[in-house]
């Protein structure tokens, strides 16, 4: 037990450090926990066999052929034209285009997706990306409140309910809390990326 702590506490060090890969501090955890025998080979590896692994590296490969054949440019500079030069109408695009999405597919998907297109965006509008790119983690976690497949927890609630033999919610029954919790987010994100997130990039 004393392992296993002390694992995952070095584990969220580096993650939060930043100074090694988070996916080859993930596989140093799992060789440590299979040296120690915390783990058995099946238990480790049953989680590359799971389908929404599979699913995920999958969502990664889309984004990237979205960016590498042109179409998050495409995207990018229709969403620009929209926003002209405002980078508050910028800012709230984003936010709506990417909590709709959200509202239909998971967080992962949703930034897997977005994120070829806000990269792209923020490089032709000549912004730092994490100007974008903060609010787009945000706006896909709040946009996964709207129905009931945007995120993992409304199922788990959802099967609770069932199992509890309670009438089942449906697809919107979320969706005014979502609703409050999008708009909430976005006054607040706006100030907060302003203040905390420099305007340009870093200058090689």
């Amino acid at each position: 037990m004393l392992i296993t702590i002390i694992i995952l506490v070095l584990s969220a060090v580096f993650f939060v450090n930043g100074k090694v890969r988070s996916d080859i501090v993930a596989l140093c955890a799992l060789i440590a926990l299979l040296v120690f025998q915390i783990l058995t080979p099946d238990e480790a590896l049953s989680g590359f066999s799971n389908s929404v692994v599979i699913m995920m590296i999958g969502l990664f490969v889309v984004g990237g052929a979205i960016f590498q054949t042109g179409l998050a440019k495409m995207i990018s500079s229709r969403i620009l034209k929209l926003a002209g030069t405002s980078e508050i109408r910028l800012f709230l695009l984003v936010m709506l285009v990417t909590s709709v999405i959200g509202a239909f597919v998971s967080n992962t998907g949703t930034v897997a997706l977005m994120l070829p297109i806000v990269v792209s965006l923020a490089m032709s509008a000549d912004m730092n990306p994490s100007r974008l790119l903060m609010p787009l983690a945000f706006a896909s976690s709040m946009g996964g409140m709207m129905t009931l497949i945007g995120t993992p927890p409304n199922l788990v609630i959802q099967n609770t309910l069932t199992s509890a033999g309670l009438e089942p919610l449906s697809f919107f029954s979320f969706l005014p809390v979502g609703i409050v919790c999008v708009i909430v987010g976005t006054l607040v994100l706006m100030p907060l990326s302003k203040w905390f997130l420099s305007k340009k990039g870093q200058k090689d």
